[in-house]
């Protein structure tokens, strides 16, 4: 039987521990796991996952509204940003990265926490 979510945050088993706020992607086996340079992804993790077997919601990227990421590098507010390595966002659009969103705010260093407008679909760098 198909599911219907509205609530734009689904609960997910965790193939890994997965850090709050990294971005995630979905499994061949229906659980998450931290998505990396070239991963699309589904959303991002809106608590940490300790390690495989936990249960955590994520934020999908359909859902309304902005959400929190983690930036790997400084980068400007209203800047676009890519997909990058470890769940992480970047403001270079690398060859094989993804298009994510748009910053609300600035990022000073890595691991900053930004809040972020997802762009839905994933445009390819290069498109």
């Amino acid at each position: 039987m198909s599911q219907y979510n509205d609530t734009g945050c689904k609960a997910f088993e965790a193939d890994a521990a997965i850090g709050q706020y990294e971005r995630v992607k979905l499994d061949s086996d229906g659980k998450v796991t931290q998505a990396g340079l070239a991963d699309r992804g589904i959303g991002t993790a809106t608590r940490a996952a300790f390690a495989a077997g936990d249960v955590i919601d994520v934020a999908l990227y359909s859902k309304p509204g902005t959400m929190k990421m983690i930036a790997v590098e400084a980068l400007a507010a209203g800047a676009l940003v890519y997909s990058e390595a470890a769940g992480k966002v970047q403001d270079t659009a690398q060859a094989t990265s993804y298009l994510v969103g748009i910053a609300f705010e600035a990022a000073t260093a890595d691991n900053d926490v930004i809040e972020v407008m997802p762009v839905v679909g994933g445009i390819t760098a290069n498109s």
